[in-house]
């Protein structure tokens, strides 16, 4: 069931995504023995650095995926993956591995088909990826995901990614 929930400031943000994240990792975890986290970078980074330390959680059943990285090096500025790594990885007891990451060195079209092939190991072949989570953030042009109003990729219907 759907639900809107305003909270009065950014702490209280933290405090309800943290408690959200919890429960739908445990819940996961105790149903599939894995968490699978679909991420947007943006303002999500910090509420998420700020957040999830305080949660309780197996974090070695977690696995973390991007909706939104770019086709640039891990040290660059736009890498979603990069971002994480700076301000996420230090708080949680989680590793490097636990991300699912493009591979930089491609072009655009192969690390997209290199991510789907990384992606099928955790999820069932014949359907479209489910995650247990999916956290996105809105641009203020109204964006997500690098998809952007107006664009002529909204309208691709040839490919599955």
């Amino acid at each position: 069931m759907a639900q809107i929930i305003v909270e009065p400031d950014a702490v209280g943000v933290v405090s309800k995504l943290a408690e959200i994240i919890e429960k739908n990792a445990n819940d996961a975890i105790k149903a599939n023995d894995i968490f699978k986290i679909g991420l947007s970078g943006g303002s999500l980074v910090k509420f998420l650095s700020d957040g999830l330390p305080a949660i309780t959680t197996d974090w070695s059943k977690w696995r973390f995926f991007f909706c939104d990285e770019r086709v640039v090096p891990f040290d660059h500025d736009d890498s979603t993956f990069g971002v994480y790594k700076t301000n996420l990885i230090d708080k949680i007891p989680i590793t490097e591995d636990q991300f699912i990451t493009i591979d930089s060195d491609f072009s655009a079209v192969e690390a997209a088909n290199d991510y789907i092939k990384k992606m099928a190991v955790y999820f069932p072949p014949d359907s479209l990826p489910r995650f247990d989570l999916l956290l996105l953030g809105m641009g203020p042009d109204g964006h997500t995901c690098s998809l952007f109003p107006g664009h002529r990729l909204l309208e691709e219907t040839s490919r599955a990614y």
